[in-house]
This record gives structure tokens, sequence and C-alpha cells, in this order.
């Protein structure tokens, strides 16, 4: 990679960014950037100018897109670059090869690698029996959602897919931190958290199995039940069905006090979608 290029940051957990030395570059029109996005969910594979054309313009590129897309990964190189466009190295961080356009950027400058090799060092510090350090970890993971992933591709179907992992990613990142927060002995930052979660995303049972969980242990079970009732609603209202199984079970065990310990019960999805 050139040194010219050394020290570039991408960013896609919210607003696309590229930065150097903490600096924010500027990335221009929202095409371009949605050219930067492109070649970023690439992974260092390149992008072919028909493929580029289809994906910007939803397969109906107009006559002058080929143009168009020469004209921003030009421009895109000048601020990649650090001394200017006569000075780029097309061989560098933004390469043109017989197949395509390659965006070399590495693991550790972007921002979605980081953040999920960060979960799943707290995942690990949990299952090693150290929840408030796992706690700590996965706090300052999420601090790095500026917004939703891919913002400036959120209504082109390219995106879709990279998006709707991500963001699953970062749902089951902030459950995982609520188990932190039991495991640690803060049901009262859990249920807050939780509730949060609820907020956004009230279909999602598991959030709801971490309420439900997080009252129970802060010695409120009527609350609990009162929030299976909430999400039975929901769940009627919005879907036509009733809570799964897990929650049906926890249900039961509240009713019946004999919820076990919460290492037993915990919830295993974190694992399976971390």
């Amino acid at each position: 990679m050139s040194t010219q290029a050394a020290g570039v940051r991408f960013s896609l957990l919210g607003p696309v960014m590229a930065t150097r030395e903490g600096v924010a570059l500027d990335l221009g029109p929202r095409q371009r950037r949605v050219l930067l996005i492109r070649l970023l969910i690439a992974q260092g594979r390149p992008v072919s100018l028909d493929r580029f054309c289809h994906d910007l313009w939803e397969g109906h590129p107009p006559v002058r897109a080929a143009t168009s897309v020469h004209a921003h990964i030009s421009r895109l190189r000048r601020v990649l670059y650090s001394s200017g466009p006569s000075k780029a190295d097309p061989d560098g961080i933004l390469a043109t090869t017989p197949y395509g356009y390659v965006l070399h950027a590495a693991d550790e400058d972007r921002d979605t690698v980081r953040f999920e090799r960060t979960v799943t060092t707290g995942r690990d510090l949990l299952d090693a029996g150290r929840p408030e350090r796992a706690a700590e970890v996965l706090a300052a993971a999420l601090t790095a959602w500026r917004g939703d992933a891919l913002i400036d591709a959120a209504a082109l179907p390219f995106a879709a897919r990279e998006s709707a992992r991500l963001t699953e990613l970062r749902h089951a990142a902030r459950e995982l931190y609520v188990r932190t927060l039991l495991m640690s002995g803060r049901p009262d930052q859990a249920v807050h958290t939780a509730q949060n979660l609820i907020a956004e995303e009230p279909l999602r049972e598991s959030a709801w199995d971490l309420l439900m969980r997080s009252l129970w242990l802060l010695g409120r079970p009527a609350e609990a039940m009162q929030q299976y009732d909430r999400v039975s609603h929901v769940l009627r209202v919005e879907l036509g069905v009733e809570p799964g199984p897990s929650l049906r079970g926890l249900r039961r065990s509240i009713q019946q006090h004999d919820v076990p310990r919460l290492e037993v019960l915990a919830p295993s999805f974190a694992r399976a979608a971390c």
C-alpha cells in the first residue's frame, strides 16, 4: 500500500466516513459516498464498472453512468492520497485492475471489523467468568455506532444484506451487554438498557426475556409478569403469534418462584448471533 494513503480509516457504522489522523476527509456528494460504501462492502475484491453502474443506479444507469463512475473514482483518489491526483499511485489504496476497482483497507482500519472483533472479545470474557470486564469492552464497542449502518446507501438493494447483518450484530451485542450487567450484579442498569432495546425493537423476544430476568433479579416478579403480558399483546397484534417456548418457560418459572441460577437460564442467542 502506498505510504501516501497510510493512516486512512473507514467508518460504516453510521454515515460513511474516512479519516486520517483523526481528521475527517471530505468525501464529496452522496453518489461518491455510496461508491465508497460499495468498495468497502466488497472487502478487497474488485468491483467492475458494470457492477458500479448497476448498483449505484439500481439497474437503470443513465447514459453517462460510466463517465460519472470514472470521475468519482478520480476525485476519491484525490481525497485518499495526501499529495494530490498527480502523485496518486494506482496500485495503492484505490487500485485499478483488469477486473475493476479495488479499495485496499486493512482490517484494523475498518470500524465494522473492529466492532465485530471487540464483541467477540466481550463474549469470550463473559464465557471466562469476567462479566465486569466484558461489560466495559462491550460498552466501548457500542460507542462506535454513530447511527444506522450504511445509512448513505440505505435505499439501495446492494447494501441491504450487509446493513441487516451489521444491525443484527449490534442488537445481539447490546443484548450481550445486558447479560454482562446481570452477571456482574447490576440488574437495575440491565432493566434500563433492556427497556431501551425493546423501545427500538419491540418484536425481539430475546430483549423481553432479558427485561423479565432483570426485573426478577431486582425482586420485582409482578412487574416481570406484566412485561410478559405486554410482549404477548405486541406479538399478537403485530404478528398474530404467541410468545415462543423460551419466554413461556421463563414466565412459568417466575410464577412458580423457581428461576434457577442466571448462568443456567441465560439466553443462548448471544453466542450464535455474535
